[in-house]
């Protein structure tokens, strides 16, 4: 995974990383975590990521909520 930061005080971009990886291996996931505390903001441009993954990406930081205008997926 290649981290290049974005501004000296917030941002970084990664590449060479998959979210669909993260969502099952805790290792990756970890890391990414880090980088997000300590850059605040990451960008993963490209992604190809399945809808259940995403969801199972996004549910390693916690417990999902509902956006109260669009909804969600029934599915997921």
């Amino acid at each position: 995974m290649r981290v290049e930061q974005l501004t000296c005080s917030i941002g970084a971009e990664l590449s060479g990383v998959s979210l669909a990886d993260a969502a099952r291996d805790d290792g990756l996931f970890a890391e990414i975590k880090a980088l997000l505390l300590q850059h605040k903001v990451l960008f993963l441009r490209d992604q190809d990521i399945s809808r259940a993954e995403h969801v199972a990406f996004a549910r390693r930081f916690g417990e999902l909520e509902d956006h109260p205008v669009a909804g969600s997926d029934p599915e997921h």
